[in-house]
């Protein structure tokens, strides 16, 4: 199945996107990409994958569902660096100007013509949704100044 954008490791993430019940929205714009939804038992949000096909990149992005209000910006930023050291895979980013959080996860496929498979789609997109749902719900209550974000750190558990 292909995506009419002609890039082979888009297809291969949108293929595996929509075989697995994951709705699709594609772009064409400068850079190929996708657009989903993750829902979980708490929250829905969005996600959207890249390809860099001349470097064999995918890149996979959820907006995690959180506003980081500007006075606790500091604190978020600091929780988000102490979870990103016990990542194995991907990292969190905080834009301050806006407030948005987002978790990365990114893979290289390597060979002459880089193909996405879906068991290798599956790990990309299942690496990050899961973090966001487990690390969801102490972010939101760390940036709402609810949690310390001592207490929230030790409730992600990574």
């Amino acid at each position: 199945m292909t995506t009419g954008i002609a890039t082979p490791l888009l297809d291969g993430l949108v293929a595996f996107l929509r075989d697995d019940g994951w709705p699709v929205h594609l772009s064409a714009s400068t850079v190929p990409t996708v657009e989903t939804r993750c829902a979980s038992a708490t929250a829905e949000w969005t996600c959207t994958g890249r390809t860099f096909e001349p470097q064999g990149q995918v890149v996979f992005d959820s907006m995690v569902p959180v506003e980081v209000p500007e006075a606790m910006a500091p604190a978020v930023a600091l929780l988000l660096t102490c979870v990103n050291w016990g990542l194995n895979t991907g990292s969190f980013a905080l834009d301050t100007a806006t407030g948005a959080v987002r978790l990365r996860t990114s893979m290289v496929v390597s060979g002459e013509t880089p193909l996405l498979v879906p068991a290798a789609a599956k790990a990309l997109v299942y690496a990050n949704v899961l973090i966001v749902d487990r690390c969801l719900e102490p972010l939101r209550e760390a940036a709402a100044g609810r949690m310390p974000i001592e207490q929230a750190l030790e409730l992600m558990d990574l």
